[in-house]
């Protein structure tokens, strides 16, 4: 007994705090129900635990059940054609209801009855009524067969070319089709279904042709997936098929629609390049933009947003606008964005009639020069150098002619806000003194620039003021167009005194240089990047501006441009220069084989220069490119080889050209290196020159031995020892012992190992050992011999 009352307190003690709660609660219950029934009251715990034990029993039987039911529902899933059949009936019935359903919503809505013989009139009054015959495969072969001309071909004439075309065509259709249906049949055929169960896969092979039509709306994903990739197959196949039947048609073939790449070129559908027979030039984007439509919806949506900015421009909303603007130019175009603001500005902005506001031209001058230190240089520039032309066209209009006051008035405002310095201004205001004799309206202009930023111009640049108010009155005492009388005189003196007193109130016309200032505190509060504003500012003259075809935009970054003559000018230099040549050297360049302008020019050159001085001071001035001037190197060697003694002369004028520049003795390393393979080609004098050439240009550090890296010592033939001993003999006659050394010392950077070893090998045998040459040469033979033994 106390063994079992203890292992009944060991169960209490198992029992978890949460458990033991619940049991006490129970027993609460179970005391109020027994009381009330009146039967025997439970006193303990362990008197209930028996019942919820037998409670969690039956739990876990119910799981175990669940577990069971679960495993027999997944051991029942077994490959029974039956009920899949069954269930794909009840599926396809299904489908057909909606199917029959939506057609009979579509023939409400087309008016059409649900008749037979309505759906027959309609296929026969559309010239349809052989299609849903055609469509079943039995139903298509019999018509086939039956009509025509008795080989598949309907409505056959034998003399209409046309159809018998279209009976070929026909007939290799059906034999396609035919071959994709018996390939069909046999992949059919060759299908197997994967049907997983208990952890298990079985495979069975299915034939197609024991079931109907409705087995191919099966749900089994992995065979939805065999049948796809066996469609592929099919469709790859078809295509391959039909490639061959378009290979072997040569009666017709179809374009392919053709579209156009990023680079202006035509590509088929495949993305081949498809080359024209007519010679097409290549357009840029911006040039196409201007040849197909200068006025495209692009542009006029440009236009219209920044003509409403335009439209409420003022001094207060200057920041909004600057915002708006800056985020056209960051998702559009910038080059169409510059076109259609100076489009806007010459319209607003440049009367013929009378002045404009200038309050309304500081605005916009003040917008301009934001953007143009905000944005980029490109904005300025693009509004000024076509204002400037705008300027150029108009400088000899009339005095009622008041487009060019307002252009002065905008660029002198832009000189205000930084976008420009003076030396244009300046320029401007020479290039009326100076165009023509000076006139009313060009003094009118003068006197226009000097009131509206004359005050300015003192602050910034007095001297250059200076000198050109008494240019001003230099060229005013000596028109003859002027009258001393007139009233522009007049205005123009009182003008120069007040600037040069600095008195602003005794300025005629009026100043208003508070204008100006709150406009530059604006500017100067708008301006993101503060350290670069002066940084901006156009240090461009007007001859610049208008010489930008010919010189380029060097001020932006990008848009250097470097002057070039064009290709058939050049040539017709060159054809002038060459008929300075008498008769007799332009038949002995020929008999050279001097082949081309330019050879023919230096050869011309070299052959009647009086020395080498005047022959390298007129082939400097010949204005070559830098590929044209190796012709001189070669030219001058070819003369050098081909005279009938040894000349001294073209040797000085290579030692020139290679102390000129180093590309000079680039091209004659070159050059000498292409001799060395053709030392068979020459005869015994040109190989004594070219010899004393060579050991002249190495006395003269204008090469070094580096260049006998590229000689062939191993089959040295009697041409390359002749060129060698000649060229070593001179050298050790002519040299002292010094420079003797300085020549054979080989830079100690590279492995020069070979030819020191090849020439100490030459040198010993063809020079030393010949008793033919003097000592000096034999003493300054073992010199180089010893100097080239030191490693």
């Amino acid at each position: 007994m106390k063994v079992a009352l203890n292992q009944e307190k060991d169960k209490t003690h198992l029992l978890s705090r949460k458990k033991r709660r619940q049991l006490e609660r129970k027993l609460v219950k179970a005391k109020r129900n027994a009381w009330h029934h009146g039967e025997k009251i439970p006193m303990s715990i362990d008197t209930l635990s028996p019942s919820i034990e037998h409670q969690e029993n039956l739990i876990k039987k119910k799981k175990k059940k669940k577990k069971n039911k679960s495993k027999d529902k997944s051991s029942e899933l077994t490959f029974d054609e039956k009920a899949a059949k069954e269930h794909h009936q009840k599926i396809l019935l299904e489908d057909n209801e909606s199917e029959d359903a939506h057609i009979k919503k579509l023939e409400k809505l087309l008016g059409i009855k649900s008749n037979r013989k309505t759906y027959l009139r309609g296929f026969i009054d559309d010239g349809l009524d052989y299609l849903l015959d055609f469509c079943d495969k039995d139903r298509r072969k019999q018509i086939m067969i039956a009509e025509g001309d008795g080989e598949g071909n309907a409505w056959y004439d034998e003399q209409d070319e046309d159809q018998q075309w279209l009976v070929n065509k026909q007939k290799k259709r059906v034999d396609l089709a035919n071959q994709l249906e018996n390939q069909q049949e046999k992949t059919k055929k060759k299908k197997t279904s994967l049907v997983k169960f208990n952890d298990q896969v079985q495979t069975k092979m299915i034939d197609d042709d024991s079931f109907d039509e409705e087995k191919e709306f099966d749900d089994d994903d992995e065979e939805e997936e065999e049948e796809d990739f066996d469609e592929e197959e099919e469709e790859n196949d078809y295509e391959e098929l039909e490639e061959e039947e378009e290979d072997n048609d040569d009666d017709i073939e179809e374009t392919p629609p053709m579209k156009e790449d990023i680079y202006g070129r035509m590509i088929d559908v495949k993305g081949n390049v498809v080359k024209n027979n007519a010679s097409t030039v290549y357009i840029p984007p911006a040039l196409r933009q201007k040849l197909n439509s200068s006025d495209d919806n692009s542009t006029v949506e440009i236009k219209r947003r920044l003509q409403g900015q335009l439209n409420r421009l003022s001094e207060k909303n200057l920041s909004s606008i600057l915002i708006e603007i800056e985020t056209l130019y960051r998702s559009q175009s910038r080059a169409s964005i510059n076109s259609c603001l100076y489009q806007l500005y010459y319209d607003s902005l440049l009367s013929s009639i009378s002045l404009t506001n200038e309050s309304l031209l500081a605005e916009h001058a003040l917008l301009a020069c934001l953007l143009h230190a905000n944005i980029g240089l490109e904005i300025g520039s693009y509004l000024l150098e076509n204002f400037l032309q705008i300027f150029i066209e108009h400088i000899n209009d009339d005095v009622s002619n008041k487009i060019n006051d307002n252009l002065l008035i905008f660029i002198s405002y832009l000189y205000a806000f930084h976008m420009i310095n003076s030396k244009i201004l300046f320029d401007i205001a020479r290039y009326l003194l100076n165009i023509n004799q000076l006139n009313e309206k060009h003094l009118e202009l003068i006197l226009l620039l000097l009131k509206t930023i004359g005050f300015i111009l003192r602050k910034d640049d007095p001297l250059q003021l200076k000198t050109y108010l008494q240019e001003l009155r230099t060229a005013c005492s000596s028109s003859t167009l002027l009258s001393s009388s007139s009233k522009r005189i007049e205005f123009m003196m009182d003008t120069i005194k007040s600037l040069k007193n600095n008195d602003i109130r005794k300025l005629p016309g009026g100043y208003e240089p508070e204008r100006i200032d709150r406009l530059r505190k604006i500017y100067r509060n708008l301006v993101k990047n503060k350290t670069v504003q002066h940084a901006n500012i156009l240090n461009v003259s007007l001859q610049d501006f208008l010489n930008v075809k010919e010189q380029g935009r060097w001020w932006i970054v990008g848009s250097a441009w470097q002057k070039q003559t064009s290709q058939y000018n050049q040539n017709n230099n060159i054809q002038k220069i060459e008929l300075q040549f008498n008769e007799k050297i332009r038949k002995l360049a020929k008999k050279q084989h001097m082949n081309t302008d330019v050879r023919r020019l230096i050869f011309g050159t070299l052959l009647t220069s009086e020395d080498y001085d005047d022959a390298v001071e007129k082939l400097h001035k010949l204005n070559l490119s830098k590929v044209q001037e190796r012709e001189i190197i070669h030219v001058t060697v070819h003369c050098c080889l081909h005279e009938k003694t040894y000349n001294p002369y073209y040797t000085l004028i290579l030692q020139r050209f290679c102390a000129y520049d180093r590309r000079f003795q680039i091209s004659l390393q070159y050059h000498t290196w292409d001799r060395f393979k053709d030392l068979s080609l020459l005869n015994k004098q040109q190989l004594e020159n070219f010899g004393s050439a060579l050991s002249q240009l190495l006395m003269s550090k204008s090469l070094t031995l580096n260049i006998f890296k590229n000689f062939n010592f191993i089959e040295l033939t009697p041409s390359a020892r002749t060129f060698l001993v000649e060229l070593f003999v001179k050298l050790f006659n002519e040299i002292d012992d010094a420079s003797l050394k300085n020549i054979f010392q080989f830079p100690s950077t590279q492995n020069y190992k070979f030819v020191k070893d090849a020439l100490r090998l030459f040198l010993s045998h063809f020079i030393l050992k010949k008793s033919n040459h003097t000592e000096l040469v034999h003493h300054r033979c073992q010199i180089a011999i010893d100097q080239l033994s030191i490693e």
